[in-house]
């Protein structure tokens, strides 16, 4: 396991494992995933009147896997690292 699974999985397992009659950890699970979507829907969107365009998207890594899996659902969008675009 690499070290930002190791992050996101103590993060956010710990998260809903947490067992508060309020269920705090679930409130935060669902808050930080439907972030993730809004932020993603918002590129989408801006990206819908743009055929072609190219994107650069700076998330912090705790985004980045909801990102890159959010992104690739979506039809004439490709993720790129930009380790390759930089070279």
């Amino acid at each position: 396991m690499n070290n930002l699974n190791h992050s996101l999985d103590a993060d956010f397992g710990a998260a809903i494992a947490h067992k508060s009659p309020q269920l705090f950890g679930r409130q935060y699970l669902a808050w930080w995933e439907t972030r993730n979507l809004r932020m993603v829907a918002n590129i989408r969107e801006a990206l819908g009147n743009q055929p072609g365009a190219k994107v650069l998207s700076i998330v912090g890594s705790s985004h980045k896997p909801y990102f890159d899996a959010y992104l690739r659902m979506m039809h004439d969008v490709i993720v790129v690292d930009s380790l390759q675009v930089l070279k």
